[in-house]
């Protein structure tokens, strides 16, 4: 393949990946509000935070009142603004579905004509309903379909593509942005419910964080044939069967990197990942570790992706010196 059309099969994947999850952790904020006690105050622009964004620098532009507090409605309204609608917003559905149509034409020759069929309906489906955030029922209806069709698009290019590099770079780029945004999903929780403390945290079942990634049925399933009450926390690190865990996405991600040309240096930084989850019981770590914990993950998602990316843009540039 083309240097070019590596990166954007790398690409694709991850963008489809973080349309489906985004799609999820604005959901997850509709579980999490549902399993709340009736008092609970709710800080929307959280959610901006763990996006890598300053939640304050993004939402200047939405003419929200002075004296608006994190739990109003105006403010909420902005956040989902800035996280469905907003086509400027680098972190927002319609923006995160230009990209994925972009990186599709450019290596139309390389995907199934199914998929692409499916990418355009996709593409025509968000333009004409996330044009306004709308009230939450509305909302959840509508990231519900969002990842329903995230998910034809990936069983469609399952069930036809072709096993290759092209096939290996495309699952590489999703579950490394499903390893990251599952980490972000939790961090709202832990920001939002837990907070961080050096208090031990007690076992925690998250039902709103696990209804979120589909996980409800296979985490009881997974405690009916465990001794003892197993947190929600662990299943969703270290749980290899599980599909959206953080070990089941640095396994496939390995998996799909060894016929790659560089697969030593993904291999070892893959490692590395896996390792953090290996350091001890972590239902004895405090809120506050946790939340490092979490950290830690994402600086290493971060690294492991610009070892992927460097030695495509070390190879162009040295075509581009010959």
């Amino acid at each position: 393949m083309l240097l070019k059309s590596v990166d954007n099969m790398f690409w694709l994947g991850r963008y489809l990946e973080r349309l489906d999850d985004t799609a999820r952790l604005v959901n997850a904020t509709s579980h999490l509000l549902i399993d709340s006690h009736k008092d609970t105050q709710f800080s929307w622009p959280v959610l901006l935070d763990v996006m890598g964004l300053d939640s304050k620098t993004a939402l200047a532009n939405y003419q929200l009142p002075p004296d608006a507090t994190p739990e109003q409605a105006s403010i909420e309204y902005a956040v989902m603004a800035h996280l469905i609608s907003n086509s400027a917003s680098t972190v927002s559905i319609r923006h995160t579905c230009s990209q994925l149509k972009y990186n599709a034409r450019t290596i139309r020759q390389l995907i199934p004509r199914d998929m692409w069929e499916e990418l355009n309906k996709l593409d025509i489906f968000l333009q004409q309903h996330c044009q306004q955030p709308g009230g939450r029922q509305q909302r959840y209806n509508l990231m519900t379909e969002v990842s329903r069709r995230c998910q034809m698009v990936v069983g469609v290019l399952d069930g036809v593509m072709l096993r290759s590099d092209a096939f290996d770079l495309f699952n590489i780029g999703r579950h490394l942005e499903r390893a990251d945004m599952t980490t972000r999903i939790m961090d709202v929780m832990v920001l939002q419910q837990l907070q961080p403390t050096q208090i031990k945290r007690p076992k925690f079942r998250w039902t709103s964080i696990l209804n979120a990634l589909g996980g409800i049925e296979s985490y009881h399933y997974y405690l009916a044939h465990q001794s003892g009450d197993v947190d929600a926390i662990d299943y969703l690190l270290t749980y290899a069967d599980f599909p959206r865990s953080i070990a089941y996405c640095l396994n496939r991600v390995a998996a799909s990197a060894k016929g790659l040309p560089h697969s030593i240096s993904i291999l070892q930084q893959v490692h590395q990942l896996q390792s953090l989850l290996k350091t001890g019981p972590l239902t004895e770590l405090s809120t506050e570790q946790l939340h490092q914990l979490i950290d830690h993950i994402q600086a290493g998602i971060i690294n492991l992706h610009k070892v992927i990316a460097t030695p495509a843009e070390n190879a162009a540039i040295a075509q581009l010196s010959a």
